[in-house]
């Protein structure tokens, strides 16, 4: 009797189990009809995100923003000119005695005005102007390189994104495989049990089977819509569109790479390590403006005035006069401070030749990283190889078995399901082989 309500119940739950995987595959295909299906080209993608990126175009904005201030610190060469006007007037002037005692009516002019223009000239400065414009410069470079950055790292993700979705999609193509030949099978045994041939536990492990392939689809169905949801925010689509890559057989040509060769190719064009050379030539400007607080600075001046009247309130004239004239400062209290600055710029010098070796040492290490998951990825292609082989002769042989009453089904769902994963891996292997390549790219500085 207990045997009979255990199996029941495991009858019930494998029902409610299927009845739930029809929903969620219905829910799933809604989903799929409502959003926008769009297949695309890797160098689609790149160029959507090259163009829309929101990441890339704040670091192009900075860049822009950087050459502007190499204009802005160029005008301290220009002359600076200012003018100023001015007109009073004065009324009904009246002189006191005492506290407001007596008081008398002043005779004045009671109209006054003026006009000044000025100029002025930096002469010599102590070589702080031509010391902050290559400062600008530099940090203009260093913006220019932390763009070209961003956009390498843009198209890294953009690339893994792509063939991770290229994954999934042939995951799915193989499991569906799969589901077919588990479907025939189920229409098999629903025929066998009837007559005696099979038992129950056959007919239900093997819809066990089946329901794990249609969750393993499922599953891969979000994962699919999850990716594509970071990859259409990554290049600038509409947020529900699906996305299918599309690969050519000649879309990815795999070149091969030494080590040593990639190393030198890294160290050559990686960003980082320019953007760590720029870092050192800027504290070495820091250190150009303080010393420049040494020397002192030469102005030329010029001045062209105009007043009326001239001298108020005796007589009403007009008044025009220029004058031309140089100024020199020199902040030599200062000298103290300067020393103790020109000391702290010296050790940011030496802090930013540290922070290029570190730069060294990590695109090093990526670079090592990348080849050796590379080469990992070559020799793991060929052992899943084999194993696909192994798997479907094994496949073949508990068939022919099964079909001829010499296997039992558990057989047939092991052989199967060893097949169905060594098939899997073998795609994960393929596309890994292809992320790892591309990664090895970046880490060289070519993407």
């Amino acid at each position: 009797m207990m045997n009979r309500f255990l199996l029941k119940k495991a009858h019930s739950e494998q029902a409610f189990l299927l009845v739930f995987l029809f929903v969620h595959a219905v829910v799933s295909a809604q989903n799929y009809s409502t959003s926008e299906l769009k297949t695309i080209t890797l160098d689609e993608a790149i160029q959507l995100g090259t163009l829309n990126n929101r990441q890339l175009k704040a670091a192009n904005i900075d860049a822009a923003a950087a050459a502007e201030n190499i204009s802005q610190a160029k005008m301290a060469k220009v002359p600076r000119l200012a003018v100023s006007a001015g007109y009073t007037y004065i009324g009904d002037p009246k002189l006191y005695e005492g506290f407001y005692e007596n008081n008398i009516t002043v005779d004045y002019y009671n109209h006054s005005s003026f006009a000044t223009i000025a100029a002025a000239m930096p002469i010599y400065s102590g070589g702080i102007i031509n010391s902050k414009i290559e400062q600008q410069q530099l940090l203009s470079k260093r913006q220019q390189s932390a763009a070209r950055m961003t956009q390498a790292e843009v198209k890294n993700v953009i690339t893994q994104y792509f063939f991770t979705l290229e994954k999934l999609y042939r995951q799915i193509e193989v499991t569906k495989q799969n589901l077919v030949n588990t479907d025939l099978r189920i229409n098999q045994l629903k025929s066998r049990v009837a007559n005696g041939q099979n038992l129950k536990s056959d007919l239900l492990r093997t819809e066990l089977q089946q329901s794990n392939f249609k969750v393993s689809v499922f599953k891969n169905t979000n994962d699919i819509e999850l990716v594509s949801n970071y990859l259409d925010i990554l290049i600038g689509l509409p947020t529900s569109t699906i996305l299918k890559p599309e690969i050519s057989e000649n879309a990815v040509l795999l070149e091969e790479v030494d080590l040593q060769q990639s190393l030198a190719a890294a160290y050559q064009n990686r960003e980082e390590l320019k953007s760590a050379q720029i870092g050192i030539e800027l504290s070495k400007s820091v250190l150009d403006i303080t010393k420049s607080g040494f020397r002192p600075s030469l102005n030329a001046n010029l001045i062209l005035n105009t007043q009326y009247p001239a001298q108020w309130p005796n007589y009403v004239n007009i008044i025009n006069y220029w004058g031309a004239g140089l100024s020199l400062n020199w902040d030599v209290s200062s000298f103290y401070n300067i020393k103790h600055r020109v000391g702290a710029d010296k050790l940011q010098i030496e802090k930013s030749s540290i922070a290029l070796d570190a730069a060294k040492d990590q695109i090093d290490k990526e670079v090592k990283t990348a080849y050796v998951k590379l080469e990992e990825s070559k020799r793991n292609i060929a052992t899943y190889k084999k194993d696909v082989e192994l798997s479907l002769s094994n496949y073949k042989i508990v068939k022919s078995r099964y079909d001829n009453d010499f296997a039992l089904i558990s057989d047939m769902v092991d052989a199967e399901l060893q097949l169905n994963n060594s098939k899997i891996a073998l795609v994960n292997a393929n596309l890994d082989l292809i992320i790892q390549y591309y990664s090895l790219q970046f880490a060289m500085g070519r993407l």
